[in-house]
């Protein structure tokens, strides 16, 4: 038998905000499901025309994939008529174990002019006709690894909308008017191609490059704690010659060599000065690869203070989180304030949607987390803004990212690539 989790609009109070709108109030769902038997090409070819002329006459667009019997979708459009199309949906005989990733107001369509695209491994189906794209197979094993994880950064990097980053409220027709003013590319008119695929490639590409507990990630580690650093910056640039993304490069050898390099350490393989050199070896050459790269053209994204644990001496993580949304067009703001108070003058005197709180990307410091919670509570009382989102990182929170919650955070970021889907994810609450 199917089961679902239900998708239910929000409360009465969003639908008396809407009523004042020159149109519907939007929406969009993002959901995960398992194909009742395989699906040949002439099935999908039939899947996707029909959903296509469904959602044209409902006012929808969206995206679906397709991949050994799963599917993705998302849908956006009038409340009403995503309702209609998603209860029709849910009866649907063709799949089941259907479980829906995100549901959201949204004030701006990221897929508008795709009535409905769809995507499959099969070069053949992507080249039949242009309801078809190809996506790289990296995306799609993402999807299938981490579809709740894939999902977070299909609902919270698709959408760049005014709504998530106002200094005030703003109702839909509000953030229409704002949009109507927009460049185009603000839009994401093409977020496939401009968004999702950079995003969740970024995180995950490196996944056949490099496994997840990488012999040259230590061998590199040890010649960064040795005295002689020439052969281990001959060994980072091979490595940082893998891929030109920052978020692949942090996902894929800045971080875990720095949780590398915590390890010499708790094994007494080198002294804490040897790994605090290695380490601002490690932010020397990300910083060498990142110089003179062009920064997007992006506006209205949301103002972020990106700074370690004040007394926390060991900065990369903080680096990398400040080079990848700095990368990405954000506002952002880069700080080391050395005590508690100067972190709370900061954020008193300049406006942050946002604050990026790091612990060392070495070691675990669990000893150090009533401290961070005590930190994060001074920090919101003092805060200009009273909504300030909270996310903390570093290797604690890799390992455990259910702790940055438990300290009082919004969340806790166990990687930078992650960060921006992290914030987005919370000042859509």
């Amino acid at each position: 038998m199917q089961t679902s989790r239900s998708y239910k609009p929000e409360a009465a109070r969003t639908r008396e905000a809407g009523r004042n709108d020159a149109g519907p109030a939007m929406w969009s769902l993002v959901y995960h499901s398992r194909a009742s038997k395989p699906m040949s090409e002439t099935d999908l070819d039939h899947l996707q025309r029909e959903a296509a002329a469904r959602n044209r006459a409902e006012g929808l667009t969206g995206l679906m994939i397709y991949d050994e019997g799963r599917f993705f979708q998302w849908l956006e459009g009038p409340e009403a008529s995503l309702e209609k199309v998603w209860s029709s949906i849910q009866r649907d005989p063709r799949h089941g174990a259907i479980d829906v990733l995100g549901r959201s107001p949204a004030p701006v369509r990221c897929f508008g002019d795709w009535d409905m695209r769809l995507s499959t491994r099969s070069l053949a189906a992507t080249k039949s006709h242009s309801g078809f794209i190809e996506l790289p197979p990296g995306l799609i094993e993402t999807l299938n690894r981490r579809p709740h994880a894939a999902a977070e950064l299909l609902a919270s990097m698709a959408i760049r909308s005014p709504v998530v980053i106002a200094r005030e409220p703003l109702s839909a027709a509000d953030a229409a008017r704002r949009i109507s003013g927009r460049p185009k590319q603000d839009v994401l008119k093409n977020v496939v191609e401009s968004v999702l695929v950079p995003q969740l490639a970024a995180l995950h590409a490196g996944d056949a490059r490099l496994p997840s507990v990488d012999p040259r990630i230590a061998e590199l580690a040890r010649l960064l704690i040795a005295t002689d650093p020439q052969s281990s910056l001959s060994r980072m640039a091979e490595m940082q010659a893998l891929s030109r993304s920052i978020g692949t490069l942090c996902s894929d050898l800045y971080e875990p060599l720095a949780r590398s390099l915590g390890d010499l350490w708790l094994d007494d393989d080198c002294t804490e000065l040897e790994m605090t050199v290695a380490l601002c070896r490690v932010q020397s050459a990300m910083r060498q690869v990142t110089a003179g790269t062009p920064r997007p053209a992006t506006a209205n994204l949301p103002a972020v203070l990106v700074t370690p644990q004040p007394g926390e001496q060991h900065r990369l993580g903080a680096s990398l989180d400040a080079e990848v949304l700095w990368q990405a067009g954000w506002n952002t703001q880069y700080e080391a304030p050395p005590t508690d108070e100067a972190l709370e003058q900061l954020v008193a005197d300049t406006w942050f949607d946002a604050l990026d709180l790091s612990l060392s990307s070495s070691l675990r410091r669990e000893q150090w987390l009533p401290r961070m919670a005590q930190t994060i509570q001074h920090v919101r009382d003092a805060s200009r803004n009273p909504q300030l989102v909270v996310v903390v990182g570093g290797r604690m929170f890799h390992d455990q990212e259910q702790a940055g919650t438990d300290i009082g955070a919004d969340a806790g970021n166990p990687s930078a690539p992650l960060l921006a889907a992290k914030i987005m994810a919370k000042l859509k609450r």
